[in-house]
């Protein structure tokens, strides 16, 4: 028949035997257990996955063909690990917005028989060592994870505020807020802003805007705290109740704040490599000269508002409404920078802060209603600046190298923090240009170092993107 004389012609060339039905029929089928099974080699893509989903406890992420992390981009954890960063970053970063209000009391009780420069020296050394020490936790967080990073963080910052409550002395002061608080700061806010991009690459920048409005909040809210603890129950009770506010803050973030990664291998706490790229190289020029006029002009703000001869209330809701509008601009900023570029939106929102310094502040800085505004707009830009620089430090960076970098990165600045306050509180202010009504001093070549840097960032960024568009055609 045609149907049988067809089908040797459909048998493999090889094959010189033809089967029948029947000899299957016939033949004595072997158990499923001893036949053996010939796979495919495995999907390098998903092996990590598999192995993740076998073993719960093993944090190995899935790669893609190029041998790169991929992210979740959104789910519960990733979420809870933003809002684990929120709060820690509202302890830490949040005390730093409000050194301001509590170096003007210092400076009027315990400490008035110092003088101002000395007096300086306290929070210059926290936000010194706050941002200094990340060159040192950067690597231990690629190493180890956040974990026992937030829980030795949480330990110190909390000493230490408990003991600033019980300090008399000028040393006591410093060891206890200068070295000790510091220490924890730079401990839960490096773990803090490292572990977000661990989570997210296509909303990293919603996803960080959400952890970093957690410092606007703390410095929205502490200066409230403090004055009106100090007024009502005194110095002690004041820092006390700081104190407790900011336990219930680090043991949430212990809680919630999780690695994405599996441990690395133990790195150098310096990469001078990283800035044999000019991405980099860039952006710490500009994180370096934007860095080191913020933080510095947050800490005299208070200080500059009463020497304008307006009331210690009136400096505390001044600082307040610059904090309202770090929160909106961090927010805000991370949301439009994962839709324009975060680059390009950094860059913008950094030139509307130079346009509000030179605008606004130098002319109209003696009248109330122009500190309110400068104060909203200058917050404005500040907040996308602190929001957005660890997310461009991510993007230019492999997901194994964030800490690493974000360390390096944050290191450069922190020694002439001390300095700056030193000089301004001693009336340096009007020599270097500091304070409206002066020539445009280096605070204004920080501004302009700093828009430089990150606009030239852009440029190289822009430039590989084309040229890998190009490759790709």
């Amino acid at each position: 028949m045609q149907a049988t004389s067809e089908r040797p012609a459909q048998s493999h060339p090889d094959n010189h035997d033809q089967l029948s039905l029947t000899s299957f029929a016939d033949e004595e089928v072997p158990p499923l257990s001893a036949v053996s099974i010939v796979e495919p080699p495995p999907d390098p893509s998903t092996t990590a996955a598999h192995s993740t989903a076998s073993n719960p406890h093993r944090q190995y992420p899935p790669t893609d063909s190029a041998g790169e992390y991929t992210f979740p981009d959104g789910g519960t954890q990733s979420w809870l690990a933003v809002l684990g960063s929120f709060f820690l970053l509202m302890a830490s970063y949040g005390l730093m917005n409000t050194l301001g209000v509590l170096q003007s009391y210092l400076a009027s009780n315990q400490l008035a028989h110092y003088s101002t420069s000395e007096v300086g020296w306290i929070p210059g050394l926290f936000v010194f060592l706050g941002l200094s020490l990340g060159v040192q936790v950067g690597p231990i967080f690629d190493r180890y994870g956040p974990r026992g990073i937030v829980l030795c963080g949480s330990c110190c910052y909390v000493a230490s505020l408990f003991l600033l409550a019980e300090c008399r002395l000028y040393w006591q002061f410093l060891l206890c807020l200068g070295v000790l608080g510091g220490i924890g700061a730079a401990l839960l806010s490096t773990a803090a802003m490292a572990v977000v991009p661990q989570w997210f690459q296509r909303r990293v920048g919603l996803a960080m805007g959400i952890a970093m409005a957690g410092s606007g909040v703390g410095g929205t809210i502490f200066p409230f705290v403090l004055r009106a603890g100090f007024a009502r129950w005194g110095f002690k009770w004041g820092i006390r109740l700081l104190a407790f506010l900011v336990t219930g803050m680090c043991v949430l973030g212990s809680l919630f704040v999780k690695s994405r990664l599996p441990p690395g291998k133990a790195k150098a706490a310096v990469d001078l490599k990283c800035f044999r790229d000019s991405r980099f190289t860039w952006l710490a020029i500009g994180t370096f000269s934007l860095e080191l006029e913020l933080f510095a002009g947050l800490g005299l703000y208070p200080t500059y508002i009463l020497m304008q001869g307006f009331s210690s209330n009136t400096s505390v809701t001044l600082l307040a409404v610059l904090n309202i509008g770090s929160c909106f601009g961090r927010f805000f900023a991370g949301a439009i920078a994962d839709h324009f570029g975060r680059l390009n939106t950094q860059t913008a929102l950094i030139a509307v802060g130079a346009t509000a310094i030179f605008a606004i502040w130098l002319p109209f800085g003696h009248s109330l209603p122009g500190l309110y505004i400068f104060s909203a707009l200058f917050g404005l830009a500040s907040g996308s600046f602190v929001s957005l620089a660890p997310v461009c430090i991510g993007q230019i960076s492999k997901a194994s190298e964030i800490g690493k970098r974000f360390g390096t990165c944050y290191s450069l600045n922190p020694h002439l923090h001390p300095h700056r306050r030193r000089n301004a509180r001693e009336g340096g202010q009007e020599r270097h240009g500091h304070f409206p009504g002066q020539r445009p001093g280096p605070g204004f070549v920080d501004v302009l170092h700093g828009e430089m840097g990150l606009f030239e960032l852009s440029v190289e960024v822009a430039h590989e993107d084309l040229v890998v568009k190009q490759e790709r055609k």
